[in-house]
């Protein structure tokens, strides 16, 4: 009856609604429909599927016809898309919703409040939740499910639902809407055809792909950027769930709790809160029949940078579900002895105590997931509703437990000293803080903290503060934690990588501050990017190597076509690599753009370098693009596009054709030999994954394509290439180097995404800006053992490992493996040169410390031997 009585009160109010453009124009509002009716097919059948533009028509088509729905815009996509929000609740809360917003940022940030006032808006608010859908646009459920759970609030189809909202305010956020349209476009395309449900032949986010949940902490991403302002200031939940999809064989859905190890750095409530929360999702997947759900498994509770976690260190339950996928929306029969257990909490599949019930196989479907996905979604709204006291007064706790624990404990604060070697980046760095809600100040004037004098200028993120656990979590060093039982015992692999640290990654020198100290402080209201300064003397102006930004604005002045020159030593306080721009008529007033933009200084000069320089000539760049889509690549246009630095993407047929002859730069990101010879992953792990692509996007470079890339090399060109692929190249070009590595077992050495200590060639053009030791992200890399060169070689070691113990952050077994050991090497082959990165040097556009090596090997691609 109530579900009746709640679909009346909604096509009524929708009537009445005095803020409603339809009530003001006198327009009647649009009758309800159910997804059926709109789309023509029921959610969750086989081989259909709504995509972006047909769902946020049919959110739009909700927020007409009911009170219950709110639809707001809250941002652009990468490509240009309109990102939205659903806002489910009762009209009355939607009614009120700024003012519960007001009263979630309030207890976010407990310093203004008494415990009365505190209570008080405790008693009054509602909890916020949210949920994030398809963020890895092929794990379709959780978007098309989102349909069905829309239209059952606006329809009142669900009492429980119903009374859940009068205590809840949910968001429900499609968070890949490029992604959503791309893979829907793709799968009806190839309906009916053996390639039904394959990959497509390139990422489901234009940069990033799967890797759009590494991004939440740097904020490369615009959609990793309109989640942080919902987060941390738009709405400000108290829990989130993010939904997603992992892979067939196993559990048919992941639920908290998660796998050990844990992050210290997380308050000790909030695990509990979100245990509580994953154990009221289980128990209603079991009420409803739904077998197959697994916790305490796959996901671990350590690592920093995805969707789901970050809230976490913001005081914020942060809820991962992953349920099993089909081939997009077909479906797919597995037999019983197809289903596998795993190592993390799950070496067998069979009943345990976190997989009570074992999904017995048979077909598995989209509607499936539908389901799944709903008890999951519906036994969050409920849980959350249920403790909505409970958890606001948490949320509250926990930001006063962060802001004692910054006061009594060390680290009391980070600072980054002025002046900087690179302030730009710094205050890049500083940025990203700002933008995760963490307070930054400046100091006013110098001060000491134990023995050592900052100077006025310099950055000091205190940890008194609500977030400041997670200013912590980023800037300090991490130590990921040996949970082995034994010293024999396998190490518990981490779900994605074990350090880092924001400051070692990015080349910022931050000390941490392990004692309680005094100084004036300024609290910083903007991004503290530097003005710039555009000073021309007579002979014309120079930009210091050692700051990023610099290389930009090379690649500017020279798309305008401004002469610009190297220093090949050091003069006067100019270091070695310094660029030099002659003056001429526009100089000035491009300067003064770059300056204002760009926020560099360009230093006056008023004679000519006394010693000898190089010109700097545009190279023209070639990316290489396989059709099994590689992150990698899209990360390295990402950075191009920033620094613009032109480049064409060439693909296998391109390749194949020489098309690649016209290039000076052959760009090669990390993607696996087998891949680019034959479109095959020679690895046997993702080998198992791979599905065919279309004859048109089959196949690697082949045969000729290697030769193609031979005789580049010979005559002229420079190969640039990162990680597995520097394997292609050393056996292509028959490189007298190996990879110390090559089959080194996981016992012996194993480094999961971590930062090392490296020392770096000093004078050399594609070191130039660098520091004498600085650090490397290290990650499934390649080491390099050199010999004395001979006949048509040469070779360069550009960086290296000169420390016995290389680990700065994270984890690393068999170092002494590295020791004297190359990670860049430069060689000269023919009239040409191949320089290989062990490591990917611009790694998620996270490494801003390492890359410049890859900006001033392009650059200096055209230089003279």
């Amino acid at each position: 009856m109530r579900g009746w009585i709640a679909a009346i009160i909604a096509v009524f109010a929708s009537l009445a609604a005095p803020a409603s453009a339809l009530a003001l124009s006198g327009a009647p509002a649009p009758a309800l429909k159910s997804p059926a009716e709109y789309l023509g097919f029921e959610i969750g059948a086989d081989r259909t599927l709504a995509d972006y533009e047909e769902a946020r028509g049919y959110f739009e088509l909700l927020d007409k016809a009911s009170p219950w729905v709110l639809v707001k815009r809250i941002g652009t996509t990468t490509l240009g898309r309109p990102m939205i929000a659903v806002i489910l609740s009762t009209p009355e809360n939607l009614e009120r919703l700024d003012r519960y917003v007001e009263i979630s940022r309030r207890l976010a940030d407990p310093r203004s409040l008494s415990p009365a006032e505190a209570e008080a808006l405790v008693a009054e608010g509602k909890i916020i939740t949210m949920i994030t859908t398809s963020l890895h646009a092929t794990e379709v459920g959780a978007a098309q499910m989102a349909l069905e759970l829309a239209y059952d609030v606006a329809a009142g189809r669900s009492e429980s639902l119903a009374k859940a909202l009068e205590e809840t305010i949910l968001y429900v956020v499609p968070m890949n809407p490029d992604g959503q349209q791309m893979v829907v476009d793709w799968y009806e395309r190839w309906l009916g055809t053996e390639y039904e449900g394959g990959s497509m032949p390139w990422l489901y986010h234009h940069y990033a792909g799967h890797d759009n949940n590494r991004d939440w902490f740097m904020l490369n991403l615009a959609e990793t950027r309109v989640g942080f302002d919902l987060f941390f200031k738009s709405a400000v939940p108290q829990a989130v769930l993010d939904m997603h999809q992992m892979w067939s064989s196993g559990a048919r859905l992941f639920l908290p709790p998660y796998y050990p190890p844990a992050n210290a750095n997380v308050d000790p409530i909030l695990y509990r809160a979100m245990n509580l929360v994953g154990a009221s999702m289980q128990l209603a997947c079991e009420e409803r029949g739904l077998s197959g759900v697994i916790s305490n498994a796959y996901f671990d509770a350590y690592w920093e940078g995805s969707s789901n976690s970050v809230v976490w260190w913001h005081n914020q339950i942060g809820i991962l579900s992953e349920a099993a996928s089909v081939a997009v929306a077909s479906p797919i029969y597995i037999e019983p002895g197809e289903l596998r257990g795993s190592d993390a909490g799950f070496p067998r599949y069979e009943m345990m105590i976190n997989f009570p019930n074992p999904w017995p196989g048979g077909w598995w479907r989209l509607r499936d997931i539908v389901d799944y996905d709903r008890a999951a979604a519906d036994a969050f709204i409920l849980c959350c509703a249920r403790n909505r006291g409970r958890f606001l007064e948490n949320f509250y706790r926990m930001g006063l437990r962060a802001i004692e624990l910054g006061r009594t404990e060390k680290p009391f604060a980070y600072v980054m000293p002025a002046p900087q070697r690179d302030p730009v980046t710094a205050a890049r760095l500083v940025e990203a803080l700002m933008l995760g809600g963490v307070e930054v100040h400046r100091a006013a004037g110098d001060f000491m903290s134990g023995d050592r004098l900052y100077r006025a200028g310099s950055f000091v993120v205190r940890l008194d503060q609500p977030y400041g656990r997670y200013a912590k979590d980023l800037l300090e060093v991490q130590k990921y934690p040996d949970t082995r039982a034994s010293a024999n015992a396998p190490i518990e692999r981490p779900y994605d990588v074990t350090g880092w640290t924001m400051p070692l990654q990015m080349g910022v020198s931050c000390d941490e501050i392990a004692e309680p100290f005094d100084a004036a402080l300024e609290l910083l209201a903007e991004f503290p990017y530097p003005a710039g300064r555009a000073a021309e003397g007579a002979w014309g102006a120079a930009l210091r190597p050692e700051i990023n930004a610099s290389y930009r604005a090379v690649n500017e002045l020279l798309g305008k076509g401004f002469a610009v020159r190297r220093l090949d030593e050091a003069a006067a306080s100019l270091p070695a690599g310094t660029f030099v721009v002659p003056a001429r008529a526009g100089l000035a007033a491009a300067a003064a753009d770059l300056a204002a933009r760009l926020h560099v200084d360009f230093i006056p000069l008023e004679s000519g370098p006394a010693g000898a320089t190089h010109e700097i000539r545009a190279a023209k760049t070639a990316l290489f693009k396989p059709w099994v889509a590689s992150m990698d690549e899209g990360w390295t246009r990402l950075l191009f596009d920033s620094f613009n630095l032109p480049y064409e993407n060439v693909s296998n047929e391109d390749v194949k054709k020489n098309a690649i002859k016209g290039f000076d730069v052959l760009v090669i990101p990390n993607i696996r030999p087998g891949i680019i010879k034959n479109g095959k992953s020679d690895d046997p792990e993702s080998v198992r994954w791979q599905r065919p692509l279309p004859p048109e996007y089959a196949g690697g470079i082949d045969t000729q394509g290697v030769e193609n890339v031979k005789a580049f090399v010979d005559d002229g060109g420079t190969l640039i290439c990162f990680g597995n692929s520097c394997g292609f190249a050393i056996e292509a070009l028959e490189l007298p180097v190996r990879n110390v590595l090559d089959k080194a077992p996981s016992d012996a050495f194993y480094c999961p995404g971590s930062i090392l200590k490296a020392s770096f060639r000093r004078n050399h053009p594609i070191t130039y800006g660098m520091p004498e030791e600085g650090h490397i992200f290290f990650s499934n890399s390649l080491v390099f053992a050199t010999s004395v060169p001979f006949g048509k070689f040469d070779r360069a070691v550009l960086a290296s490992f000169t420390d016995k113990e290389p680990l700065a952050s994270g984890y690393l077994l068999g170092g002494e493996l590295l020791y004297r050991n190359a990670a860049l090497v430069e060689y000269t082959v023919g009239k040409g040169r191949v320089v290989l990165f062990g490591f990917n040097p611009q790694h998620r556009c996270q490494t801003a410390g390492t890359y410049k090596l890859l900006l001033n090997a392009v650059l200096e691609a055209r230089r003279s031997s």
